[in-house]
Order: C-alpha cells, then sequence, then structure tokens
C-alpha cells in the first residue's frame, strides 16, 4: 500500500479523510456549548498546547489550524525534521531539534518550554474540533484535585473507530495505581492510561517526564512510570480526531524503525516487555 504504484489509493484516502474532517468541524460545532471570550480567553491563560511533530509538514498546518478554531493560547511545537516547520503565526513557539531525535527528547522540550498551570499533549496527525472543549477538561481538574491527566474520547478517521488505550496493559512492573482502576471520580472513570491526547498538570507530568532512551515507542512507559505517582481518567465527551499518513512511505520508514525501542524496553521491564503493541 506504501508503492508508488498505490497513488490512486493514496489520493482517495486523502480525500475521504479530508471530507470526513469537514463533516466532523460542522456537526461538532453544532453540538458543541458555545464559549464566550472570556471562557477562551481563560483557556489561553492557563493552558499551553504541547505538540511533536516530524517530517509531516503537511500535518502539523492542519492542527494548528484546527487548534486555532478552539484555543487562543500558546502552542509550543517540537520539530525534529530536517527542515523543522517554519513560524506559524502569533503565540505559536517552534523548538527546532536535531534530525530524528525522537518522540521523547521532544515531548520533554516541549515540555520544558511550558509556562502554565495545565498542558495539552498531543501528537501532529490531531485535530481539534468545537468538541475537543478544553475548558471542561481544565474545569475538572480545578474541582478534582486528585487528578493529574484527564484524557479526550479519541477517534480515528476515516473509519470513525474509537481510540480505546484505558484497556491496554501497563508494562508488568508499574507501581500500584493511587486510586483503584475504574473508581469514578466526579462522574470519570480512573484509568491507566488514555491515547495520547490529554490535559495534565504540568508540573505533575513534567515530574514523570519521557525516557529519552526511547526514540519512537515512549506512550506505554510513561504511563508505566505515571502508574503510582499521577492519577489519570478518561473524559468521553470531550473528542479529538485522529487521521493518519498511512501511505507515506518517507515517513514510515522512521516511525517502524523501533527495534531499539523494544530491545530497550525489554531489558528496562521485563522479558515480555518489547512488544510492537506498545502504542
Amino acid at each position: 500500500m506504501r508503492s508508488p504504484y498505490a497513488a490512486p489509493v493514496r489520493g482517495a484516502y486523502r480525500l475521504v479523510t479530508a471530507a470526513n474532517l469537514g463533516l466532523v468541524r460542522v456537526v461538532d460545532a453544532r453540538r458543541a456549548p458555545s464559549r464566550t471570550a472570556a471562557d477562551r480567553q481563560e483557556v489561553a491563560e492557563r493552558v499551553t498546547i504541547a505538540v511533536k511533530t516530524f517530517e509531516r509538514p503537511a500535518m502539523i498546518r492542519r492542527f494548528l489550524r484546527s487548534a486555532r478554531r478552539v484555543f487562543d493560547g500558546r502552542i509550543v511545537v517540537a520539530d525534529d525534521s530536517r527542515q523543522p516547520v517554519g513560524p506559524s503565526g502569533p503565540w505559536v513557539d517552534v523548538i527546532a531539534l536535531p534530525f530524528n531525535s525522537g518522540v521523547a527528547v521532544g515531548r520533554n522540550a516541549a515540555l520544558a518550554a511550558v509556562e502554565t498551570e495545565f498542558v495539552f499533549v498531543c501528537d501532529d496527525d490531531i485535530v481539534l474540533t468545537a468538541l475537543t472543549d478544553l475548558a471542561v477538561l481544565m474545569d475538572y481538574l480545578d474541582h478534582n484535585p486528585q487528578v493529574d491527566i484527564v484524557g479526550v474520547a479519541l477517534v480515528d478517521l476515516p473509519v470513525r473507530k474509537l481510540v480505546d488505550r484505558s484497556t491496554s496493559p501497563l508494562f508488568a512492573g508499574a507501581g500500584e495505581p493511587r486510586i483503584p482502576l475504574g473508581t469514578v471520580i466526579d462522574e470519570l472513570p480512573v484509568v491507566g492510561k488514555v491515547a495520547q491526547v490529554y490535559l495534565g498538570r504540568t508540573e505533575a507530568v513534567r515530574a514523570v517526564g519521557w525516557d529519552e532512551r526511547l526514540r519512537m515507542v515512549d506512550h506505554r512507559d510513561f504511563f508505566s512510570r505515571a502508574s503510582g505517582r499521577l492519577v489519570t481518567v478518561q473524559h468521553d465527551r470531550v473528542l479529538a480526531y485522529h487521521a493518519q499518513t498511512p501511505f507515506d512511505a518517507s515517513y514510515a520508514r522512521y516511525r517502524e524503525d523501533v527495534a531499539d525501542d523494544l530491545t530497550y524496553l525489554g531489558r528496562k521491564w521485563s522479558p515480555t516487555a518489547g512488544r510492537s503493541d506498545d502504542t
């Protein structure tokens, strides 16, 4: 499917994805609660978006366009592409990193630049809509100080499939949860892991950070180390969309080069830890 001869399939995939994104933007705008200028200003003052990108300039530009429709605050982009993305408007700071530094290095660099109370962590292939209501997430954390991270419902496009990371296991040896998994806090369940799209307390997330010996496979490791230290919940009424680039052979060559990561994770956690489903 990544062959040059698959160009018609790639083109059709892009068209279908774009059509889906256009549709969900319209539908979500009608479904979302209205937000006042004061609401948006408070979110902008208290939240920073930290996004990691690599070799996908069209994706990060799409992300920024979607974010600006719903968020007026600062966005920090960590970019380890050969040619990092250029200036993308006010309140967007790009941290250019050495080529192929890795996801963990990028996330740590973006997080180090955050100065607000809350950070919204995500990737470049995420699209935000009016239902990515950061005010709801922020309000939840304000009213539930025992919670550190609140994840959103992530929907894969164009298949419109809900991404469920909460049921995937942590590594053997992860800490005992501070609050038992499944406990309901203010209507939201405590989970061990959420998709890589969440609002967190900046200092709490910074206290765990990302292991920079991992270049790509960082997600399960982060939440395994966070277990017993941070409390994470899942919010299923705040949405974001995941629109990937499955036919980008150049990007995939780096994305799928995870053998060293899996070997390292196997040594770090357990003989069976280095599995390819670590997402």
